[in-house]
């Protein structure tokens, strides 16, 4: 099929496919038909004997490179099965783990779950708690992010050099990396490496959601495009990562700042309904910090739409509602990879998935490293880490330390000390210890737990050896036990070990399987095809669209979160106001096929109670409490849905 089959010529999305400007961007609402106009522009390149390893997408997410690449092979698209989309994550990754770049920045891209922050703490305590070094670690990544000078003075008042020389030995030791120093290290590499190859490597940059970025992010890009071609797509409507340091000026400011650009923009809301289209364009409207006035236009054949607005009594009823209207859906004939459950609060999104599970229907929770809540399926793990490279150290020292309060910070040392003395590695110290060929004193406890993981490690090896992945999933993560239903799932599917007659069985090596589950773990994605219903936070529903999509608790202190008292009130404004720009994020997922019979149907839920407990754990600030019980108040963006919004209706 041709680029421009079926394209009108004059309409925004043939100028998008079209333009030979080097410098293009483009505005885009939600459902507005930006990853069609961007999947023409790149097939037009390809027509065009442009080699696809100098085209580079940048996506939001991984599922929507790899929708790009099925799309163009769909349109049969010559050379298309050798493009390659990428996250810039997945980039900065692919980039540092080349030799040359390793040698320059001394640093080993192996980014650290979660958990595996645990020791880390443990490790640096002289700096503080938990909470004080998290803090610390807010401030190391702002320090980098914040390259447009942010409040920079803010940003240095809150830095600690002592403690970030300790972190990066702590890192550079146990050869690892925070998942927010990736990016940054990359930019390094470029911006200190002007003739460095990554500069040239591609004629044409392709880069989606440019107003998630932040200022470091679009450094990367602007390095990458020396000697390319760039289109930038983006919504500042949609600006909803300011936790990220985001810089959503980027976008704003791109044509001045790139003189003689075209600027192009998509407002025809092809996805949702009329009803929800009003909705969304008011909500949006009210923002009293909104620079603009653009207003998306509603697709005739999209028909009005259902939308309803529910309070139920308590939390636990509208946890029942929820699975309530999902069943009732399915019985009209709804998939159930058509439905969304959004949740902000990860205590409420679970207990939406634990009674949807409970009563068999299909789902899937979407938080972030939601597959490894349980200690116990942290520790099959981090074996598993382990058995795929035995030099993994800091798999090693999660699982050294586990089952010590205090992670055997003292044994640990002299282990550490020993090895950066003999440059040993600590498997090899800690084996010399256990045979009696070193002794450390104070080390007993650390090297006995050593012995097990290592024979335990040894067991895996060979069930890989002889039997397989397959075998080795099954032997870590048993299928029938819950506590690693979700990790199982997704380690068979990376696997490729599955019914699907079209999974290609994992034929790399057991650490680059290991590698992918990590990633997948840490940075968490939903396939655009699913069998599920999908619960997710309103951030990870971006890009993301279904026939229904239900926001539950739609309360003060949820949507909007409850600003920090001790934040400027500009500040307190701008943080609200991203709010409501994340509200008008979740309410445009809602998808319209008339056609098929399904009019696209938004559920807008939340309670008057819940108990104090939950409140507190989902760190929910209500507006009073009485007898155990949090006293909530319905979002404000709910009187901001405009004439159009239905009455609310008691559940």
């Amino acid at each position: 099929m041709p680029w421009d089959d079926g394209l009108e010529a004059g309409t925004p999305a043939y100028e998008i496919a079209s333009s030979t400007n080097p410098r293009i961007r483009v505005v885009a609402g939600p459902g507005t038909g930006k990853s069609f106009a961007m999947k023409r522009r790149v097939a037009r390149l390809l027509e065009e004997g442009v080699e696809p390893s100098a085209i580079l997408p940048v996506t939001f997410t991984r599922v929507a490179a790899e929708d790009l690449h099925r799309e163009l092979i769909s349109m049969d698209t010559e050379n298309a099965e050798h493009l390659e989309g990428t996250t810039l994550h997945s980039l900065a990754l692919k980039i540092l783990s080349r030799n040359h770049v390793l040698e320059v920045t001394g640093r080993h891209p192996r980014p650290l779950n979660d958990f595996e922050l645990e020791p880390l703490f443990a490790d640096l305590s002289a700096h503080g708690g938990k909470r004080s070094i998290r803090k610390k670690l807010n401030a190391y990544h702002a320090a980098w992010a914040r390259l447009q000078g942010d409040d920079p003075a803010d940003v240095e008042e809150h830095r600690d050099l002592a403690f970030e020389t300790d972190l990066i030995a702590w890192l550079e030791f146990h050869r690892g990396m925070l998942i927010g120093e990736v990016i940054p290290y990359l930019y390094s590499y470029l911006r200190n490496h002007p003739h460095c190859p990554e500069r040239t490597e591609f004629q044409h940059i392709l880069v989606d959601e440019f107003q998630d970025l932040n200022k470091v992010e679009q450094e990367i890009i602007r390095y990458l495009s020396t000697d390319a071609s760039m289109c930038v797509v983006g919504d500042d409507d949609q600006s909803i990562y300011s936790f990220k340091f985001a810089h959503p000026e980027g976008i704003i400011d791109w044509c001045n700042q790139n003189q003689g650009s075209a600027d192009l923009a998509l407002i025809d809301c092809r996805r949702c309904p009329h009803t929800v289209v009003r909705i969304a364009n008011h909500l949006i409207s009210r923002s009293p910090t909104r620079t603009h006035n653009r207003q998306l236009s509603e697709f005739a054949a999209n028909g009005q739409g259902e939308v309803r607005i529910v309070q139920f009594q308590h939390l636990e009823n509208e946890v029942q509602g929820i699975c309530n209207i999902v069943e009732h859906l399915m019985g009209e004939g709804t998939h159930p990879g058509e439905i969304i459950v959004l949740a902000q609060r990860r205590k409420i999104g679970n207990y939406i998935y634990e009674e949807l599970v409970r009563r068999g229907i299909p789902a899937k929770s979407y938080y972030q490293e939601a597959e490894l809540e349980d200690e116990e399926t942290q520790k099959r793990f981090a074996l598993l880490k382990l058995a795929a490279e035995s030099d993994d150290r800091v798999a090693l020292r999660w699982l050294l330390g586990k089952d010590s309060s205090t992670w055997y910070k003292g044994g640990y040392e002299r282990i550490r000390n020993r090895c950066e003395q003999t440059g040993l590695e600590p498997w090899s110290v800690l084996q010399a210890v256990s045979d009696g060929d070193v002794q450390l004193p104070h080390t007993g406890p650390i090297v006995a737990m050593f012995e097990t993981v290592r024979d335990r490690t040894a067991e895996l090896g060979q069930i890989f050896d002889a039997d397989g992945l397959g075998a080795l999933i099954e032997e870590l993560f048993p299928d029938g036990d819950d506590r690693w239903r979700d990790i199982r799932q997704l380690a068979l599917q990376i696997g490729g070990i599955d019914d699907d007659d079209d999974a290609v069985p994992f034929e790399g090596a057991l650490s680059e399987f290991v590698g992918e589950l990590s990633y997948a773990i840490a940075q968490p994605e939903i396939p655009s095809e699913i069998q599920d219903v999908r619960i997710m936070s309103l951030h990870k529903s971006k890009g993301l669209s279904a026939a229904a999509t239900i926001v539950a608790s739609c309360v003060e202190g949820v949507l909007p979160k409850r600003p920090d008292d001790d934040l400027t009130p500009n500040q307190k404004l701008a943080e609200i106001e991203e709010q409501r720009r994340l509200f008008f994020v979740g309410v445009s997922r809602v998808k319209a096929r008339p056609n098929e019979g399904e009019p696209g149907r938004l559920y807008l839920t939340f309670s008057a109670r819940m108990s104090a407990a939950d409140a507190r754990q989902s760190g929910i600030q209500p507006a009073s409490f009485d007898y155990g019980e949090a006293v909530l108040q319905a979002s404000r963006f709910l009187d901001d849905l405009g004439p159009s919004a239905p009455a609310r209706e008691a559940g």
